[in-house]
């Protein structure tokens, strides 16, 4: 891959991770596990499992499409609209949606963070929908093995943002980045579906943009 591909890959990539790692509800779980090392560590365990299954998933249908060329790429542009239009129903679902129930700290044990780690990310229908066309850029940008794996890890870390980095900051300060933590929760909680709309609808008219230059 040339520099200007990279740079390229790097600038439709960003958007779609930062906007898949949009995940309140993982955050605020996982808010609930810090009091313990282990069950912290067991949740990053779970949500990563769940992304590693969406990125096997979604790098082997990716491989199955056409070779990307230069110019017009109708591949492309219909995955873009196809995810530009799930986004925007998503978008619409919900903000027609009850706020969800403020979770509560699960029983003792390793399972119950393990399994609710898969499961949030799982269900988080709006992180699924812009992680697989970011799969899509990696895999018809022409990068391969080691360097598709690297890309992949990238886009992996950001969409996971919301379930590993509450441990570093407080493995890294302690008490004030918890209290940290707990006042971004306070925000989060209570704007939590306008944030989830908010983000569907950008990217979905950005992927919406993306398909018709790909025309």
């Amino acid at each position: 891959m040339s520099t200007a591909v990279e740079w390229t890959l790097l600038i439709h990539l960003l958007p779609l991770a930062v906007g898949a790692a949009v995940s309140p509800m993982v955050l605020v779980v996982q808010l609930l596990n810090l009091s313990s090392v282990p069950r912290s560590a067991a949740f990053v365990l779970g949500s990563s499992l769940m992304v590693l299954i969406w990125l096997l998933c979604a790098g082997w249908i990716a491989s199955l499409l056409p070779v990307a060329h230069p110019g017009p790429d109708p591949t492309a542009a219909a995955f873009n609209a196809v995810f530009a239009l799930v986004l925007l129903v998503l978008a619409l679902r919900i903000a027609q949606q009850p706020l969800p129930a403020t979770p509560k700290p699960a029983a003792p044990g390793l399972w119950m963070p393990l399994l609710s780690g898969a499961v949030l990310m799982g269900c988080n229908l709006t992180s699924l929908v812009m992680f697989l066309p970011a799969v899509q850029d990696i895999t018809r940008s022409g990068a391969t093995g080691l360097q598709w794996w690297l890309w992949a890890l990238l886009l992996a870390l950001i969409t996971l943002i919301p379930a590993w980095l509450p441990p570093a900051v407080v493995g890294l300060s302690g008490s004030r980045g918890h209290a940290l933590l707990l006042r971004l929760s306070s925000v989060v909680i209570p704007h939590q579906r306008g944030i989830n709309v908010g983000i569907s609808l950008l990217l979905g008219l950005l992927l919406g943009a993306r398909a018709l230059l790909k025309v």
